[in-house]
């Protein structure tokens, strides 16, 4: 009798202790939980980070890498606990190859895509935060310089001065047109900005398609200039002011359950 009595109560309070666990398991905040992906894009915006880990333009570490925004893009797609995925963009821009590889790579995520600027969203990373579903920016955010150059400064004069000669060895009319140590001709001069302009006329489409305005709209609002926040609002070049508890509400309501963001290190 005294056998079986200790042995009842021995099992009921294996049974609490466990429910107890349980409830403290479930309740516990869960630190590698989270059902939104957080991605950045930081500084200079080039298509790939040599392995040395500088580029011509700094260090790498002033630089995000397209390659590695798209594929934490696609990681956090093909994800099926990320529910939605937002592009952290603080950057005055750079290779428009990748920033329409990024902007690509929002459009084709199948889940929610939100792009938050923060001091700036400029150039082509503008062009990569139009790919997201939703832009969020602060009032105090530069947004936009939607426009494309390739100016530069020759060394033509100072040679002279310096008492140095330019000796043009090249095949091909084009070659060396953007050689520092000789002046442009009219005719270089003339392809560089065809080309520029058919590269501008490429980034008013995009901004127009993404940003569902028309190309004149578009064109009229692609004059190089950053535009602040509250003015980008306005002219259509993104969709909220707000930070990122603005866009965690946001994201809270639009999928229905609360969200919980967490960052994805593109660069390990």
């Amino acid at each position: 009798m005294y056998s079986t009595y200790n042995h009842k109560k021995a099992y009921i309070i294996g049974a609490l202790t466990l429910a107890v666990i349980l409830l403290l398991w479930f309740f516990a905040p869960r630190k590698n939980f989270c059902n939104v992906a957080y991605i950045p894009l930081h500084g200079a915006l080039v298509t790939y980070i040599p392995s040395s880990g500088a580029t011509s333009t700094g260090n790498s570490s002033d630089q995000t890498a397209s390659e590695d925004v798209t594929a934490a893009i696609r990681q956090a797609s093909a994800d099926p606990s990320i529910k939605a995925i937002v592009l952290e963009v603080d950057s005055y821009g750079g290779s428009p190859v990748g920033g329409q590889e990024i902007e690509l790579a929002l459009k084709r995520a199948q889940k929610p895509t939100v792009a938050l600027i923060r001091d700036n969203g400029d150039s082509a990373a503008y062009m990569a935060a139009t790919g997201a579903d939703v832009i969020f920016a602060s009032v105090f955010s530069g947004v936009g310089d939607i426009g494309i150059t390739q100016s530069y400064v020759d060394n033509a004069q100072q040679d002279v001065t310096n008492g140095l000669t330019y000796n043009q060895l090249s095949v091909g009319k084009y070659k060396d047109m953007f050689s520092l140590d000789k002046p442009m001709t009219a005719d270089e001069k003339a392809l560089a900005m065809k080309e520029l302009q058919i590269g501008y006329q490429n980034f008013v489409q995009i901004v127009a398609d993404n940003r569902h305005m028309s190309i004149e709209r578009a064109t009229a609002l692609a004059n190089g200039a950053s535009l602040m926040g509250g003015e980008a609002l306005q002219d259509g070049l993104i969709d909220k002011i707000g930070n990122i508890d603005d866009v965690r509400s946001y994201l809270s309501g639009e999928l229905k359950q609360k969200a919980v963001i967490c960052g994805i290190d593109i660069n390990p």
